[in-house]
């Protein structure tokens, strides 16, 4: 679980800059048609909800992907 959490946190890093470059760099892009635009919606907004779920809810990472379950027997 460790090793997802490392990996999902460099994966940040490419929503986050697409963000940071539509919003400070060049805002003036900033369209609903434009390439960046849907380069974020598809690459960034499941990168950052699965990056929360594994954050938050670590216990159903692991049950779906890892088959671990931790419940009390």
């Amino acid at each position: 679980m460790k090793i997802l959490r490392i990996v999902l946190g460099i994966l940040t890093v490419i929503p986050l800059a697409l963000l940071i470059d539509k919003l400070f760099f060049r805002p003036e892009l900033y369209c609903d048609n434009c390439l960046g635009t849907y380069v974020f919606m598809i690459l960034g907004v499941p990168i950052l909800i699965f990056n929360m779920w594994a954050w938050i809810h670590p216990e159903i990472i692991e049950f779906y992907f890892f088959g671990k379950d931790k419940r009390p027997q």
